[in-house]
């Protein structure tokens, strides 16, 4: 399965994770899309784990229900792989090199940096375009992935009788969308923080107007969220979900519970951030753009600006699209779907 295979008119994207599974179908174009449907919906506990798909039966189960109740109508669908599976490098290779030269030279310059028996990898290749440091050079982004990671998906996908048109990185999907929101462009020269938070491990890109210059996976999520919310209120994980989606949660939530969590996530951020500037030439950046589950809490990027000290936004892949049915429903989930709209995203012409 190529991580970079044809565009279609119309790919459901589907976002698989370790608490959730998140569903967006586009249509139309990129400069236009038109939202089809969305949805989400829990995973039973043992599902997934680590980032990977523990039990497929579970899994299928979730998504076969989640597509019926979302109305989606297209049998295409796009899945992400977490980055924490691929590896990712850009190789300098010779200008004007014919494609099955290109794909011999790097699959030899692979062996180089993969740890992992070259047999048991699903290899891709992009090029990105010519070097802007070698003359007569090609940047070529080079992705690997194990092979068993990609086959529980494909296996997944066809075991439902749907058609999978390819098979992208969670990380690649997000910075899609975030480069097709124009209100976030910087408004200096200084590269912005992007922070996706997910329900076990959030993750930190450093992004230019060209590329990705820093990555960093974390172990925070909103299971502390959550585990606040436990503690706090005396009840179970299940009712601190449902508190926690409730558009009237208890008065004292916001001092008792977003407050110290708000606080957590700054010191978070101030830490990935301190990796960064430790590791690069950049001692600053523009600002912060928060995505990922529990990103709907209202006022959670002015409480963090206050605290970070720096322009904190909440990325809605939503804003510039056409959105004509359950248009309340979906400012507070937005932000988690993010992943999922970038995959269909990636299939609008």
């Amino acid at each position: 399965m190529k991580l970079f295979s044809s565009k279609s008119k119309s790919v459901v994207g589907i976002d698989i994770g370790t608490h959730s599974i998140k569903v967006v179908e586009l249509a139309g174009n990129k400069v236009n899309p038109k939202v089809v449907a969305w949805g989400v919906a829990a995973l039973p506990s043992g599902a997934f784990s680590e980032n990977a798909i523990a039990n497929s039966e579970l899994v299928a189960d979730t998504l076969s229900g989640l597509l019926v109740s979302a109305g989606v109508k297209s049998d295409n669908v796009a899945v992400a792989v977490s980055s924490s599976h691929a590896i990712t490098k850009v190789l300098g290779m010779p200008s004007g090199m014919r494609e099955v030269e290109l794909e011999e030279q790097i699959s030899i310059e692979a062996l180089h940096f993969i740890p992992y028996p070259i047999e048991e990898v699903n290899l891709d290749f992009e090029v990105l375009g010519p070097s802007a440091t070698t003359e007569n050079e090609d940047d070529v982004l080079l992705v690997a992935c194990r092979r068993s990671v990609v086959e529980d998906y494909v296996d997944l996908i066809e075991s439902m009788d749907l058609s999978l048109e390819y098979v992208d990185i969670d990380t690649y999907a997000l910075e899609r969308v975030y480069r097709s929101q124009n209100s976030l462009s910087p408004n200096s020269k200084e590269p912005v923080a992007v922070f996706d938070i997910g329900s076990s491990s959030s993750h930190l890109m450093i992004v230019d107007n060209e590329k990705v210059l820093y990555s960093r996976h974390q172990n925070f999520g909103a299971a502390q969220l959550v585990k606040l919310i436990r503690k706090e209120y005396g009840i179970s994980a299940d009712e601190a979900e449902e508190l926690l989606n409730s558009p009237q949660p208890p008065a004292d939530f916001l001092q008792t519970v977003q407050d110290p969590f708000v606080e957590m996530l700054k010191q978070e951020v101030s830490r990935a951030l301190q990796f960064f500037y430790s590791s690069s030439s950049h001692s600053n950046i523009d600002s912060v753009v928060l995505t990922g589950a529990c990103c709907g809490l209202a006022g959670l990027a002015g409480d963090l600006e206050l605290k970070l000290r720096s322009k904190v936004s909440i990325l809605n892949p939503f804003s510039d699209a056409n959105v004509q049915f359950r248009r309340d429903a979906i400012v507070t989930k937005a932000p988690a779907l993010s992943t999922a709209y970038g995959l269909s995203l990636r299939g609008l012409g």
